[in-house]
């Protein structure tokens, strides 16, 4: 996949060997027997342009038709084995340039009445959901792949080096 001419890229955006790190541990954490049939199709090449690869119909977009650098979020929806909502998520906090890796169970809005026979099933399958999850990205921060946890983590420090940081701790010292 070659690099658009036409798409300018004035946000920070993963390596093409970073989104296919992130995408391999997702499948190895999410199935038992790699990537289904399915989903194959929605998996990047081994080569690659991520702006150009990003902005393809093969990824969700959010907001829908926007412009790369009004693209809040990128969503590919690998599901997991037991549920195929599920899905791996490149957003970027408000006023910043970073996309990082996160995951999307997907099942948050999935509910079910207090003593309804369903209640057990759908609470086991979002517990499953959340320790897949959990699971990836753990194995996407020992990578050191940008993800929230990863990019709070940064955040944190940069503002305890930052030098008014430092006068404000001696300051709250006294």
């Amino acid at each position: 996949m070659e690099m658009n001419p036409d798409v300018k890229c004035s946000v920070k955006l993963p390596s093409a060997e970073e989104i296919l790190r992130a995408v391999r541990i997702y499948i190895d954490r999410a199935y038992d027997d790699g990537a289904p049939e399915r989903i194959k199709p929605l998996l990047p090449p081994e080569q690659f342009d991520p702006a150009t690869w990003l902005m393809s119909d093969t990824m969700e977009r959010e907001p829908r038709g926007a412009a790369l650098d009004s693209v809040r979020s990128f969503v590919l929806r690998l599901g997991n084995f037991a549920y195929p909502h599920m899905k791996l998520r490149l957003s970027r906090p408000p006023h910043d340039r970073t996309f990082m890796f996160c995951v999307d169970s997907h099942d948050a809005f999935l509910k079910a009445p207090e003593g309804s026979a369903d209640r057990p099933m759908l609470e086991d399958l979002k517990k499953n959901n959340a320790a897949i999850a959990a699971d990836i990205i753990s194995a996407w921060d020992a990578e050191n792949l940008p993800t929230e946890r990863n990019y709070l983590r940064r955040k944190i420090r940069q503002a305890r080096n930052a030098p008014n940081a430092k006068d404000a701790k001696r300051r709250d010292d006294r």
